[in-house]
């Protein structure tokens, strides 16, 4: 095993962090890469895998790790082309990735039950425990309206998710995540206008007025708020989460169950379960994407689950 760990470089400590992480793992000489700006992980796990580290923990929330499986998956693309189809996936299943949860959201790693205890990973590498598990493909459009796609292993949303994210870059100073959280998701609530959206799949169709459309991978986002509570990263399919013609009210006679991963009985909340998905606005008004917990473009969007491609430590 050749160990390397990627940290977010705005992590909370972060000297104590790294100082921590090389003594517990010192008889594996762990080589850490420390981000600089946003999006340098991405860059930072080609580096890695082009040095022979087989072995990735991603030190960071939600984001810092998708950025860590888009540079894993993009050091084996073997073709020009813009599709899934175009990446060695035997290779990328070479490399074992993990995370340590060290960001302001750490959705992902309660999917899998992956806790910030040093302790817990160590253990999970000397029992070489990794299992293969479930990612997300997506073609948008970004803010130039140039096409583009990108993996996810967790959850991608259309709607107020996505306006919810571009509120957190303003969070509030001095308070923790769960304020800021907070904040964003019930005053987006309180203002959002519902999009008329048209979703299409295998013997799928859906359309209406929704304040989110979310694909899960995972089962929480938002900082612990279990949306999609049937979600699995081994079973080849995403959970889909409709939230239609939802008011404030009845977000927070909900929330209860939706903090308690259960599923939400309303009329206008809708599961499915899909192995892809094309969602797109019926309206002029662009509808914005998030994509664990990072607002990345605009629908229009096809979405695809691609089964059992990356070596998660588990």
């Amino acid at each position: 095993m050749k160990l390397a760990f990627l940290v977010n470089g705005t992590a909370k400590n972060l000297e104590k962090l790294t100082k921590n992480i090389e003594a517990a793992f010192k008889e594996h000489d762990p080589k850490l890469f420390i981000s600089e700006k946003a999006g340098h992980v991405t860059q930072l796990a080609q580096t890695a895998i082009s040095r022979g580290y087989d072995t990735i923990i991603v030190c960071g929330g939600d984001g810092t790790l998708n950025e860590a499986i888009n540079g894993v998956i993009e050091s084996f693309k073997t073709g020009l082309g813009s599709t899934h189809e175009a990446y060695d996936w035997r290779k990328i299943a070479n490399i074992k990735v993990g995370v340590l949860p060290s960001g302001s959201g750490n959705d992902f790693a309660k999917t899998v039950h992956v806790t910030k205890e040093l302790s817990y990973l160590k253990n999970l590498l000397s029992q070489q425990r990794s299992q293969l598990i479930d990612i997300g493909w997506v073609s948008f459009f970004q803010s130039d309206k140039e096409p583009s796609h990108r993996f996810f292993i967790n959850i991608t949303d259309v709607g107020m998710g996505g306006e919810t994210v571009l509120k957190l870059q303003k969070k509030i100073p001095l308070v923790g995540p769960d304020i800021n959280y907070f904040w964003a998701i019930t005053s987006t609530l309180a203002t959002y206008e519902k999009v008329q959206i048209k979703a299409t799949g295998d013997n799928f169709f859906w359309e209406g007025k929704a304040i989110n459309f979310v694909v899960a991978n995972g089962k929480y986002f938002g900082n612990g708020l279990g949306v999609a509570p049937d979600a699995s990263v081994t079973d080849g399919k995403f959970e889909i989460v409709i939230i239609g013609d939802v008011n404030l009210l009845d977000y927070f006679k909900n929330l209860s169950a939706v903090k308690k991963c259960q599923k939400v009985i309303h009329p206008q909340v809708h599961y499915h379960q899909l192995d892809k998905v094309t969602i797109e606005s019926m309206e002029t008004r662009k509808i914005s994407i998030d994509m664990d917990g990072e607002f990345i473009g605009y629908a229009p969007m096809t979405l695809i689950n691609l089964t059992q491609k990356i070596n998660f430590i588990m």
